[in-house]
């Protein structure tokens, strides 16, 4: 509950309470006379719900309060009559709250106490004697309270779901690439439905090739995508396969009840589903509970598990899982495909680099070394530029075998010994060194591989910030430290700058484009005289 709703139910809770003082300042003269005890509980409540509602009770925002309001109910309860119905007010204004706020059981929890203290008042104020209507009055109120509590717990998955859908569609994104992308999907499916594992199987249909995705609770930030065979594929894909499926054993509580064992597929009712065929794959999951749904990936076909967990699952899961699968996974598959244009049109485009390489600069340098292999045999030993003419000939011959290997690198992409991004840092800090004489450093943590979008903005904010020591200050060394943890990435660009700070500074190129990822640019000193410019991008 945010903060608006807070103020709104601290604001009806104090109106409530100054309306019951009022009524029985009111009403001291009539026939109810309302005791001085009322008063003094009624007059504190009314102090404590002010309290709440200025701010002042940091306790007010949890649980702790409708706690107070069923005590306070069944004190007014106690002090009043069978007249006073503003006990019953507060009874039910706290399970309203409970409810709506924090689910079922604790709306539950606040309908059986509020109903217990109430009732456990009212034999007080009769002597000890138990009013005929007492059992019929807590019947109704456990009743609505039960209600009003289901009716919560319904808001509340809601929202939790409308939630759960919107943290999908903020993971859905082309930079994280399709590992990463489909690992964070999997795992915010699988705490939301606090389940034991998030399993995703697919098969092609062309190939009959067949791959696994498992998520479980702790597991490394990217799942890899793992070939089964088809024995397991077949055993994983049940028929039939567009139906949403619902298994579950019975607890420990009920041994001998029947399982569960249910299928459901996209309109209409429920049907029960033969049981021995979902209890093997139960074994082959090892799982007591499971609900799976189909998927759709392009040209695969297959389906996603979440085996049970803290919690059994039940039919509004099973639907609402295969809704996940239509439409916020698949929205992962467009990635992938837009992930795979873009990294052909690389491919295409580092193939064409390495054609023009070819034909321009390496053919260059293959006349140029001709040439000068011409001159030296040309020239007499005792020429005085005989010397100078070899040491020419053989940089010309060393620089044509580093673009021809340039160029064989460029065409092949990024090679098996070192990720893309990082190969690509080094030719920066290269760079850095032949045109600057600034040495730069690479250091790196964790696994550094990321899809082509992300890789090409950390790339540009890189550049920006070696191009940034190198023309805006005098430092000799700067390091480039990248680190990877399970939610963020890190870039830290640090320079010496020799006991003298700069003046406080904003990157403002390196900082709009980190804003743009949605994350943060920042500059702080370090403990070695350097000056560290800090980049942190969500992962």
């Amino acid at each position: 509950m945010d903060e608006a709703d807070n103020q709104l139910v601290a604001g009806i809770r104090l109106v409530l309470a100054i309306s019951a003082l009022l009524v029985a300042i009111v009403d001291h003269t009539g026939p109810n006379k309302a005791n001085s005890f009322e008063l003094i509980i009624l007059s504190c409540y009314a102090a404590a719900c002010a309290l709440a509602c200025a701010g002042r009770l940091e306790w007010a925002r949890g649980k702790l309060m409708h706690r107070v309001d069923v005590a306070a109910c069944a004190a007014m309860a106690a002090a009043g009559d069978d007249a006073d119905v503003f006990a019953l007010v507060f009874l039910f204004f706290a399970i309203v709250v409970a409810s709506l706020r924090f689910g079922l059981d604790e709306g539950a929890r606040v309908t059986l106490a509020g109903v217990v203290l109430y009732s456990a008042a009212v034999i007080l104020t009769h002597g000890g004697s138990v009013p005929a209507r007492l059992f019929l009055l807590a019947a109704i109120l456990l009743a609505f309270g039960r209600a009003i509590a289901q009716l919560g717990e319904r808001q509340l998955r809601a929202v939790r779901r409308q939630a759960l859908l919107a943290e999908l569609n903020h993971v859905a994104n082309p930079r994280f690439g399709i590992d990463r992308t489909m690992s964070m999907a999997m795992e915010r499916t699988r705490a939301f439905f606090e389940a034991g594992t998030c399993i995703v199987i697919l098969e092609e249909q062309d190939s009959g090739r067949a791959t696994m995705r498992a998520v479980r609770e702790g597991s490394a930030a990217v799942a890899p995508m793992e070939d089964i065979d088809a024995g397991l594929a077949r055993a994983l894909l049940p028929e039939p396969r567009a139906h949403v499926l619902l298994y579950a054993r019975p607890s420990c509580r009920w041994p001998h009840a029947a399982a569960v064992s249910q299928s459901h597929a996209g309109v209409g009712a429920w049907a029960a589903h033969d049981e021995a065929p979902l209890r093997e794959l139960a074994d082959l999951l090892q799982a007591r509970s499971f609900i799976s749904a189909p998927l759709v990936f392009g040209r695969c076909r297959g389906r996603i598990y979440l085996t049970g967990g803290a919690r059994d699952f039940g039919r509004g899961d099973a639907l609402f899982l295969a809704r996940i699968a239509a439409r916020e996974l698949a929205a992962i598959d467009r990635i992938d495909v837009l992930d795979r244009i873009a990294t052909d049109a690389a491919a295409l485009e580092r193939k064409k680099i390495a054609l023009d390489l070819h034909d321009t600069a390496i053919q260059s340098y293959i006349g140029l070394q001709l040439g000068l292999a011409a001159l030296c045999r040309q020239a007499e030993p005792s020429n005085p530029l005989a010397g100078e003419l070899d040491k020419l000939s053989t940089m010309a011959a060393e620089v044509v075998v580093e673009l021809r290997d340039y160029a064989r690198r460029t065409r092949a992409g990024p090679g098996a010994d070192e990720p893309m991004c990082m190969s690509a840092l080094r030719r920066q800090a290269a760079h850095a060194q032949a045109a600057y004489g600034v040495d730069v450093r690479i250091e790196s943590q964790g696994r550094i591989e990321f899809g082509d979008r992300l890789t090409a903005e950390v790339l540009q904010i890189v550049r920006e910030g070696i191009s940034n020591v190198c023309r805006h200050t005098k430092a000799r060394r700067a390091v480039v430290s990248l680190c990877c943890g399970h939610d963020r990435l890190r870039i830290e660009i640090s320079n010496e700058h020799g006991g003298k700070p700069p003046a406080p500074f904003r990157p403002a190129s390196i900082t709009e484009r980190a804003l743009a990822l949605g994350g943060s640019a920042f500059v702080h000193e370090g403990r070695f005289n350097d000056t560290i410019v800090c980049v942190e991008i969500p992962l």
